[in-house]
C-alpha cells in the first residue's frame, strides 16, 4: 500500500503539466508507455500502476520513481477534451479510478485484446473493453496521433463507472495486486498543512462523504471561502480610502491594490482548496473553474487600472492639457494597448477553460463586420481625429475662424469631436469628418498676436505729426498691445471730408481683439476732443433757390 496518500498531493505537481525529471537507473527517460494498440495500451496502464504499487509498498520506498510510474500511467489517457486548469487534478483521479475500476472485474485474456497486427489487417480504430463502456480509441489530429488511449468519454465518465462498482468486492490479479481503497484514501485526505491527527480525532459523522467530498471538507471549503470573501471585501475598503489619499498624486499607484489582491486571494484558495482541503471530482471542477474564473476577472481589472494609472501618470507628470489632443492621443494609445493585453488574457482564458475560442473570435469577426458599417460616421470622426494629430491645424487653446463664419477658441480635440466656445460663451461641438474637410483660419499661428486695425478721420488742416504722435501714444499706453511687432500708423487717403488714417496694433492674443478696439478708440476720442483736434464728418450743403412756378407749369402744358 501506498505509505501515505498525501504523496499523491504532490504528484499532482508532476503529472502531465510538468517534464518528468526523476528516473529510475533500469528505466529510459524518454521512453513512452507503449500505446500502438489496445492491447499495449491496457498493458502499459496495468504495468505502471502496478509498478507503483510495488515501488509503494516496498521496504526501500522510492517516491520518485513512483512519480515517474505514475506519469506514465496518466500517459495512456486521452486528456485533450480536460481543461488545462484542471488537467493536473483529473489526471491523478483518472489513473486511481480506473485502477479501483479494473481491480474489480476479470480482466479479458489480452490474447483477445487487438494487437498491433490485428490494427493494421483490420483498420481497427477503436475497442470497446467486454462488458464495460471502458473503450480504448486511436488518436487523431493531436501531437500524438496514431496512439491508442483511454478515450476523452472515457475519462469523463470513469467517475459514474467508478461510482457504480465501487461496493463491488476487489478480485485477485496475477500479481495479488489491488488498491484497496487507495482512491477513497486520497480523496478524503488533507493536505501537509492539515496534522493527521487532527483528522482522526474528528467525529465519524464529520468523515461520512456526500457528493464524493467528507463533510470536513464541505465544512472546509465554505470557512475558506467566506473568510476569502472577508478579506477582499476589507481590501476593497482600504482600496476606496486609499484613492482619497491619492487624489493628488501623478502615479496613483495605490489603485492596483484592489485587483492584485483579489487575484492573490483567488490563487490562494484554489491551493488551499485544492491541495489541502483536497475536494476531488466534479465538485473540484466547479469550485476551481469558479475561482479561476474570478482570477482571470480580477486579472482584466487590474490591467484597465493599470492602464488609467499610466494615463494620469503620463498626463500629469508632463503637464499636458488634458483636453489637448496630445492627451487624447496618449489615452488613446494606452487603452488600445490595454484592450489588447485584456484580449489576450481572454482569450488565454477560454483555451485554459478549454472553451473554442478561435470559432466564438471567428463568429465575432463576421458580427464586427456589421458593426463596423453601422458606426462608420464613427469610423470617421476617428480617422478625422487622427488626421488632426498629424496635420496639427489647430490644437486646444487656439482661435479659429470657420468657413461657416463661427469664430472661438477651442476648448478640447477629441478623437472624435472638436468643441469650440465662441465669444458668446457658446459650445458648438463639430465632428472632427466635419471639421477636417473645411476652410479653417487659425488666428493663433504662427504667432498668438493678433493684429487690430483702428481707422479714424481727422479734418483737413490737422497737425499731421501730432495726429500720428498721438495715436502711436494711445496704442504704446494700452495694456493688451503688445510692444513686437511695434505699433504703426499709415496715412491711408485724402477723404471727402477728412484726412483717413489707419492705426495698426497687435492684441497679445486673438481673444483681446474687440477690447483693444474698444479701449483705444475710447481714448483716441477723449484724447483728440482735449487736444482739440476734430474728427469731422461726412455732410452736404443744400443751397435752394427761388423758382418761376408759372414758366414751369406754361412749360409742362406745351
Amino acid at each position: 500500500m501506498i505509505r501515505s496518500a498525501k504523496y499523491l498531493f504532490l504528484s499532482i505537481l508532476f503529472i502531465v503539466l510538468t517534464p518528468s525529471v526523476f528516473f529510475a537507473s533500469t528505466m529510459f527517460p524518454l521512453e513512452p508507455p507503449d500505446t500502438s494498440s489496445p492491447r499495449a495500451t491496457l498493458k502499459s496502464f496495468i504495468h505502471y500502476t502496478n509498478e507503483v504499487y510495488l515501488v509503494a509498498s516496498s521496504p526501500n520506498e522510492d517516491f520518485k520513481l513512483e512519480l515517474e510510474y505514475l506519469q506514465r500511467a496518466a500517459r495512456c489517457f486521452d486528456f485533450s477534451k480536460v481543461p488545462p486548469t484542471l488537467l493536473s487534478d483529473v489526471s491523478v483521479e483518472s489513473v486511481l479510478r480506473l485502477r479501483e475500476i479494473l481491480d474489480r472485474f476479470d480482466l479479458p485474456d489480452m490474447n483477445d485484446v487487438p494487437d498491433k497486427e490485428d490494427v493494421k489487417s483490420t483498420g481497427l480504430d477503436k475497442w470497446r473493453m467486454p462488458h464495460t463502456e471502458i473503450i480504448i480509441g486511436k488518436v487523431v489530429n493531436s501531437p500524438r496521433s496514431g496512439a491508442f488511449l483511454f478515450t476523452p468519454e472515457t475519462v469523463r465518465r470513469l467517475e459514474e463507472f467508478y461510482n457504480e462498482i465501487r461496493y463491488l468486492p476487489y478480485v485477485k490479479n496475477d500479481l495479488d495486486v489491488n488498491y484497496n481503497g487507495i482512491y477513497e484514501q486520497y480523496i478524503y485526505s488533507s493536505g501537509w498543512m492539515i496534522p493527521d491527527g487532527f483528522l482522526s480525532d474528528l467525529p465519524a459523522w464529520m468523515k461520512r462523504g456526500y457528493f464524493g467530498q467528507a463533510v470536513w471538507q464541505w465544512v472546509g471549503i465554505f470557512l475558506l471561502l467566506g473568510v476569502g470573501l472577508f478579506l477582499i471585501w476589507v481590501m476593497w475598503l482600504i482600496n476606496k480610502r486609499m484613492k482619497c489619499r491619492f487624489d493628488g498624486c501623478s502615479w496613483e499607484i495605490g489603485r492596483l491594490l484592489f485587483p492584485f489582491s483579489g487575484m492573490f486571494m483567488c490563487g490562494f484558495l484554489e491551493y488551499l482548496i485544492a491541495r489541502q482541503v483536497n475536494i476531488t471530482g466534479q465538485v473540484l471542477a466547479v469550485f476551481i473553474m469558479g475561482l479561476e474564473a474570478v482570477f482571470f476577472i480580477f486579472s482584466g481589472i487590474a490591467i484597465i487600472v493599470t492602464g488609467n494609472v499610466v494615463i494620469h501618470g503620463i498626463i500629469s507628470s508632463s503637464k499636458i492639457n488634458e483636453e489637448a489632443l496630445d492627451a487624447d492621443v496618449i489615452k488613446l494609445v494606452v487603452r488600445l494597448v490595454t484592450f489588447c493585453l485584456v484580449f489576450i488574457l481572454f482569450y488565454n482564458a477560454g483555451s485554459y477553460f478549454g472553451v473554442p475560442v478561435t470559432a466564438v473570435f471567428a463568429s465575432a469577426g463576421i458580427a464586427g463586420v456589421a458593426v463596423a458599417l453601422a458606426a462608420r460616421e464613427t469610423l470617421a470622426n476617428f480617422f478625422g481625429g487622427v488626421s488632426i494629430f498629424m496635420d496639427r491645424p489647430f490644437r486646444a487653446g487656439d482661435y479659429i475662424v470657420l468657413e461657416s463664419g463661427e469664430r472661438g477658441e477651442v476648448k478640447a480635440v477629441g478623437m472624435r469631436s472638436t468643441r469650440l466656445l465662441t465669444r458668446d460663451d457658446i459650445l458648438i461641438t463639430i465632428p472632427n469628418s466635419v471639421i477636417t474637410n473645411v476652410k479653417i483660419t487659425n488666428q493663433s499661428l504662427p504667432e498668438p498676436h493678433f493684429r487690430v486695425r483702428i481707422k479714424i478721420g481727422v479734418a483737413y488742416g490737422s497737425d499731421v505729426d501730432k495726429v500720428e504722435a498721438l495715436l502711436l501714444e494711445e496704442a504704446h499706453k494700452n495694456a493688451l498691445v503688445v510692444d513686437s511687432p511695434a505699433p504703426r500708423v499709415r496715412f491711408r487717403a485724402f477723404g471727402d471730408s477728412s484726412l483717413e488714417y489707419e492705426l495698426l496694433c497687435w492684441a497679445g492674443h486673438p481673444q483681446n481683439r474687440g477690447r483693444v478696439v474698444h479701449e483705444i478708440s475710447r481714448d483716441i476720442y477723449k484724447k483728440f476732443n482735449s487736444e482739440g483736434i476734430l474728427i469731422p464728418f461726412p455732410q452736404r450743403d443744400v443751397h435752394l433757390h427761388a423758382t418761376d412756378w408759372n414758366s414751369l407749369k406754361e412749360k409742362d402744358e406745351a
